[in-house]
């Protein structure tokens, strides 16, 4: 399906080998062919200084953006697919 907006930001950086995992995790919960999900690199975006400040040191953290809830890491296939189904509906 293609998607203009995201359902779901991974926020991340580089050399964040959680956030590989955590991109794995989501993968293997979800349909990417039904829910568009963009990696958001905290130190590269324009406003850098308040997300670095928000999620600098909770990384990965994935926020669905109709519900605008998060979850941070840890988090498995299973436990990723039922916040995503609440946080869904």
């Amino acid at each position: 399906m293609n998607h203009n907006e995201p359902d779901l930001i991974l926020f991340t950086t580089d050399g964040c080998h959680l956030c590989d995992i955590a991109s794995q995790v989501i993968a293997n919960a979800i349909d990417l062919e039904q829910v568009y999900v963009e990696l958001v690199d905290i130190a590269e975006e324009p406003e850098a200084d308040q997300l670095i400040e928000d999620y600098g040191t909770r990384l990965p953290v994935v926020k669905h953006l109709a519900s605008d809830r998060e979850i941070d890491w840890p988090f498995d296939s299973p436990t990723f697919a039922k916040w995503f189904d609440v946080v869904s509906r």
